[in-house]
């Protein structure tokens, strides 16, 4: 990556033990680990706001779904897997 940057970050040494076993696992680096995992947390966390966001939105256009209802379709879907 051309403009890649450094950040520190203080982790327990538990998590460091874990990390190194696993990067040895894998045969890669403990960055490499790292950054593959905090861009997956990223993507996620992106995806959540997003989606509270388009709830909110719903919600303040009044398109919202009544408890009950939302019950009777969860009961529904749970009778039809028996």
């Amino acid at each position: 990556m051309p403009d890649d940057v450094v950040i520190d970050a203080r982790i327990p040494a538990e998590l460091d033990e874990a990390l190194s076993r696993l990067a040895s696992a894998r045969r890669k680096s403990k960055s490499a680990l790292v950054r593959e995992a905090l861009a997956e947390f990223v993507l996620s966390e992106e995806a959540f706001a997003a989606a509270v966001e388009e709830g909110l939105a719903d919600a303040r256009a009044g398109r919202l779904v009544d408890h009950d209802e939302v019950m009777r379709e969860i009961r529904q879907l749970l009778h039809k897997k028996r």
